[in-house]
């Protein structure tokens, strides 16, 4: 009977998907020069209520932000944290794996209940894949006044849907 329960518990174990949610953003933060700094950053990350923890590294300027489990990652909140710190965000970066997303043509998708545009899809996704988000929020002005010219989606546009570019 044992056994018949440890077969059982393997088999559901190896259902159940290794990628159930986004569990970490890389961001890039402009103006750190302290170890001050990388503190106020990532005390303001770690106010919001769907952050779990926080890894600064002044040498990069770069922070990895961890998830809690089954809560919903509002990406615009982080960017407002960082700015609200008094730095501003130099990229935004996650990892998503589109085995459990639903993927149109066109490179849209939902996770989370936000709305995705994929402006440089290729229309094959294996595995997980590295985005980066492009819009006002997540990257310095002149970096996204070049992308601009690249994806004309990025001009006005819809609010309500974020745009990532693989990276």
């Amino acid at each position: 009977m044992l056994k018949r329960f440890l077969i059982l518990l393997c088999f559901i174990a190896s259902s159940v998907p290794l990628f159930a949610g986004l569990k970490w953003v890389d961001v890039g933060v402009n103006g750190l020069t302290c170890s001050m700094c990388t503190r106020s950053v990532e005390m303001s990350l770690k106010r919001l209520d769907f952050v779990e923890s926080v890894k600064m590294d002044l040498e990069t300027t770069e922070g990895r932000i961890f998830f809690k489990e089954g809560v919903p990652v509002d990406l615009n909140a982080l960017a407002k944290a960082v700015v609200n710190a008094g730095f501003s965000v130099r990229f935004l970066k996650l990892q998503l794996s589109f085995d459990d997303i639903p993927l149109k043509d066109d490179g849209s998708f939902i996770f989370q209940g936000q709305s995705y545009q994929w402006l440089d899809f290729q229309n094959k996704v294996e595995g997980p894949v590295a985005l980066k988000l492009v819009d006002e929020n997540f990257l310095p002005k002149k970096e996204r006044a070049e992308l601009i010219k690249k994806f004309v989606a990025l001009k006005g546009g819809d609010q309500k849907i974020l745009h990532v570019v693989q990276g």
